[in-house]
Parts: structure tokens; sequence; C-alpha cells
């Protein structure tokens, strides 16, 4: 009885599933990829807004770190990962460093003889066993009881105190936390403060080299492509947010189609010595002066004023110095809406430039943001309204069945696509952009061949919303600013250098000078040259370069480059769209800087 119902059960099932069902694996995922345009590129996971991709046929576009490493690493894509790269060594490798218990070394050496006068274990203890503790480097001095021969020479004990701190500088730890870590692995402490500051001073001036030949070579490879008027991306950064920072740093990128963007230039600017706070704290009247005047070739501090005013004096020493380092001008300035270093490079007194001006830029990024932040403006502006809808009244434009912050994200999104998708063309761009508003009022006639527009009226909007939000499109579609906007650039670069400047020196810890600028020369390598670029650092401090390291490097270098292809496939910047869609309804924070606020 039990069998028939089963049966009967099945039976309905069929009849009411489709016949022709739908394959959910993954055989058409390329098939798709191939005909999707990269509208949605790698600002979309960073940014706030959402773009949908239009129908097209798609070229393959490689990132920008496969394009900068891609040849120095030897990667294939298509075939092995990096762990088949590596080799296997026979026997005992004498490169590269390694930690040890001393109780072995010192057990395997009591059971050797000596090899002046052969004197061996069985005839009693043979050995007299020292050792030499320099900071984490230990020098053991094996002497022979019988013939008070030494079979053991000293070792270089700065090399691994050196190398020691130079991989804390890289990994964004200070001595403390080296400490720590000493301490927890049972070993001996580092070397003391004043060595500390030698050795910080060598890895400052060793950086500071191979990052300055790094950016020259950016540099050239920028003017042979643009000649010598060539538009840069500009951008600053503060190691802690709002206006009390102590440093800050300004930066300077590539902005070319073609040659992947690169650092040329950056600039540390700080208004705190701790050298100037020590006298200050301990001296009074003429002592105080005599302190200060003879600290002045030594004092850190290169900047007096706001940390708002960082960026634009910043920015200010990195356009006059341009023709002098590079022999070009930086003519385009591409930059974010409300920066107050274009005015200032570009009103400067005497001029930067005496026969050319400079043009502003707009990062349509944030322009982009601008349409998110201006809705959700309007929503809360238009909250203690109250509209006819029908038969009934409503009040505020936002929530369910109006302006969803859902719906916010996806206009954002297709207004950035409106831009990128239209780069040189602003009738295009404004007929694009006009398109979205249209479609949400229930009118596809300008936005058919978009792919977002699936001619239903699922997405509309009431005539009262669309009524309120027209004078934000008016505002967004000027040309003025759309002008702006033809490049298609953004400042995705600088943010990405950004990362790695705070990566190597965390916001939480303030730091001084010579400490950001290790970690901004640093950055500027590893961004320039990958991981791998880092071994002339090395090189430069009389450091050994050997096959582990080399191999590491190269390893980081691979996971990077293999990242950023994973994140230019169509498949993941879908799945960032989606993910980016379901968080919509999530509060945005109160942080006290809004991208588009301006």
């Amino acid at each position: 009885m039990e069998d028939a119902k089963a049966v009967t059960s099945r039976s309905r099932a069929r009849k009411t599933r489709p016949r022709k069902r739908k394959f959910h694996g993954n055989r058409f995922t390329q098939l798709k990829a191939q005909k999707v345009n990269e509208d949605v590129d790698a600002s979309t996971s960073r940014s706030s807004g959402i773009v949908e991709p239009e129908v097209g046929v798609e070229l393959e576009v490689k990132s920008a770190s496969f394009l900068k490493l891609g040849e120095n690493v030897g990667l294939d894509l298509d075939s092995g990962d990096e762990r088949e790269t590596r080799s296997t060594s026979q026997g005992v490798d004498s490169e590269g460093y390694r930690l040890f218990q001393k109780l072995q070394i010192v057990s395997c050496l009591q059971n050797l003889a000596c090899p002046v006068c052969l004197l061996t274990p069985d005839k009693g203890d043979p050995f007299h066993i020292e050792e030499k503790l320099v900071g984490i480097s230990s020098t053991i001095i094996v002497r022979c009881k019988g013939c008070g021969e030494k079979v053991t020479e000293l070792s270089q004990t700065e090399n691994v105190n050196l190398r020691f701190q130079a991989a804390l500088y890289g990994i964004g730890c200070h001595m403390t936390k080296g400490r720590r870590l000493l301490a927890a692995l049972d070993m001996p402490p580092p070397v003391t403060v004043t060595r500390s500051s030698i050795f910080r001073d060598r890895i400052r001036l060793a950086t500071e080299t191979i990052a300055k030949e790094s950016m020259e070579r950016a540099a050239d490879e920028l003017r042979k492509v643009e000649g010598d008027n060539v538009t840069v991306s500009c951008d600053g950064s503060w190691q802690r947010r709002g206006f009390s920072s102590k440093n800050g740093l300004a930066t300077c990128l590539t902005v070319s189609k073609k040659v992947p963007a690169k650092v040329i230039d950056t600039e540390v600017l700080t208004n705190y010595c701790d050298g100037c706070s020590k006298i200050k704290a301990r001296k009074t009247g003429k002592d105080l002066e005599n302190g200060m005047e003879n600290h002045a070739k030594d004092c850190r501090k290169n900047y007096s004023g706001s940390a708002g005013g960082m960026e634009p004096a910043g920015m200010v020493k990195i356009f006059r110095r341009s023709e002098e380092l590079y022999g070009m001008r930086y003519t385009g300035y591409l930059g974010d809406g409300d920066s107050k270093s274009f005015r200032t490079v570009a009103e400067a007194d005497p001029p930067v430039y005496k026969d050319v001006g400079i043009q502003k830029l707009e990062c349509c990024g944030h322009v982009q943001k601008r349409m998110g932040k201006r809705l959700l403006d309007k929503i809360n502006q238009c909250k203690g309204k109250v509209y006819q809808h029908g038969n009934k009244k409503v009040k505020g434009i936002g929530g369910a069945g109006k302006l969803t912050k859902a719906a916010v994200k996806r206009i954002q999104g297709h207004y950035g696509g409106a831009i990128r998708n239209n780069i040189g063309s602003l009738d295009k761009m404004k007929t694009a952009i006009w398109a979205i508003w249209h479609h949400r009022n229930g009118d596809h006639d300008k936005c058919s061949g978009f792919s977002w527009c699936d001619k239903s009226d699922k997405n509309k909007l009431p005539s009262f919303v669309m009524e309120e939000i027209k004078s934000v499109f008016e505002d967004l579609s000027a040309d003025t600013l759309l002008g702006k906007c033809l490049h298609g650039g953004t400042q995705n670069a600088n943010e990405s250098y950004h990362h790695l400047v705070w990566d190597r020196c965390p916001k939480a810890v303030f730091v001084g000078r010579d400490r950001l600028e290790i970690a901004v020369f640093d950055a500027t390598i590893v961004y320039n040259e990958g991981e791998s670029g880092r071994l002339d650092v090395f090189r430069k401090l009389g450091l050994s370069v050997g096959r582990f390291q080399k191999q590491g490097f190269r390893d980081l270098d691979l996971r990077r480059v293999k990242s950023a292809e994973n994140q230019k496939k169509t498949v993941t910047k879908q799945k960032r769209a989606r993910k980016t869609i379901r968080n919509a309804e999530e509060d945005f924070g109160d942080d006290d800087y809004e991208a588009g606020a301006f």
C-alpha cells in the first residue's frame, strides 16, 4: 500500500515539474563569461555601488599585477601552482637560517673528536663549550681541553640581527612585538635600543635608495608612452582618521591605458619630532632655546600646520620637483572631488609650471559614490513629507515599495556603469544616465539596450519618488561634471598602495617619521616590483640573498597575481555584486569621512 502511494506521489511531482530541466552546473560558465563586458572592474569591490554587466564580447584583460609581475615570476595561470616550482634538496642544505635547540647542538659537539689532538669522548669530556650572545645571534665557541685549540670561528652576528629587524618592519611590527615574539619562542632578546636605532637608519637608507630607483624606472616607462606632459593620480592618506593625525603622506601614481599604474613619487609629512618633545619637557628659558638650536639639524619635523593641510603641501612639493626628477610635467590631476590639493597646486605662487596649466580630472569611483550619497540624503530630507499616492497618503520616499537601500545601491552601480561604458562620449554618457531614471519611472524606450532592463515594472518607483530624485540626476549629469569623467579613470591604484603602506605601519600604533618612511618606501618597492623587488634592499644592506628568500618572495608574487586574475573573472565580479546587494539593507556606519559627501 505504501509503495502505491509513493508511486502516485512521484507521478504527481513529475506533472508539476517542467519536462525541460534547467542545468545548474558550471558547464556554460565560460561561455557566459565570454559575453560580458569589463564594466564591472576592480573598483566594484571597493566602491559602494554595483555595476551590472552589459551584453557584448569580452576581450581578455589581464590584471595590473599580472602586467607588472607576470613576466618576472614566469607565471602560467592555466597550469600548476607555485608549489610545483619548489625544488627539493638532497642531504644537508647549508643555505639560509634555522632555529635549533641549543641542547641538541651541545650534545652533538660533545660526541666529536678534536681535529688537532684527536682527543675523543671516550677519554673524557673533550671540549669546553661557551656561547657568545649578541641580540638573537648566538656564537658557539668550542675549545679543546687537551690542546686548547678553538675549533669554531666567530659568526657575523650583525647579519642575523639586522635581518630580523628588517623582517619585522616588512610585516608591520615594531621592536616591542619582536621582543614578545622572541620571549614566546624562549629565545634571547633583540639588540639594544641604541643598536636598533642604527639598524633602523640603515634600513631606511637602503629602502629609500631602492624605492627611488623603482620610481625612476616607472617614470621613464610612462614618459616613453605618454610624452613629457602626463596625467597622474594624486591622493593623500593619514595615520589616523579625522584632523588630529600627526603623520600623513601624499602619493602620485601613473595614469595610462598603455602601462599599469605605478608609484612615481611620495612625500611623507609629520608635525611631530620626538627629540623636540623631549627637549621641551626637560628645559626652559635660555636652555630651551640653545637645546632647540642644537637639535635643529636632527629635527624630524618637516611640516607645521593642521593635518588637513598635509596633502596639499605634499602635492605642491611633488609637482614642483617633477621636471627636475623626471623631465615631465603633471598636466592632468586625477583626484577626488573634495580635494583642495588641486586648488593649492593650480593656484600656487609662483606657478608650478610656467607655460602650461593643470587640468582637473574626477575619479569616476568617487563620482559614482555621489549618486548613492545624494539619494540617501534625499531620503532623509523627505522623511517628514507626506505624498498622495493613489487613494492613500504616504510619508517619505524611503522604505518598502519606495526607494530602499538596495535600490539605491543598484542605481548607484548603474550610474557608475553609464560613466565607464561611455568613456570619451559625453552625449552617450548623459543618455545612459537618464535611461536609469526613465527605467525606474516605467519608461523603457531609452533603456532597452541595457542588460539590466527586462522591460518589466518590478523595479518601478512611485511617481512622487521619481520627482524628488530627479534633481539628483540633473546635478550628477551636468556637462561640467561628466566632462571631467570622460577619461574613465579611478583612484583605486592609490587606495591599493595606501593599503600596503598601512599594512607595514599599522594605524593603531603611533610612529615617527623614519619608521613611516621605511613603510612608504617598502610599499613602493612591493607595489611596483613585487615582493621580489625587496631582494635588492637586502643586498643593499650587505646581507646575503639565499634560495629560500628568493623562493618565498616569488611565491608571494605568484599568489598576488593569481588573486588579481581571479578578481578579474566575470564569475567573481558577479558574486561580489550579488553579495553587495544582499548587504545593501545594512547600515553604512557613521564614519568621519564619507566618500561622495561633497
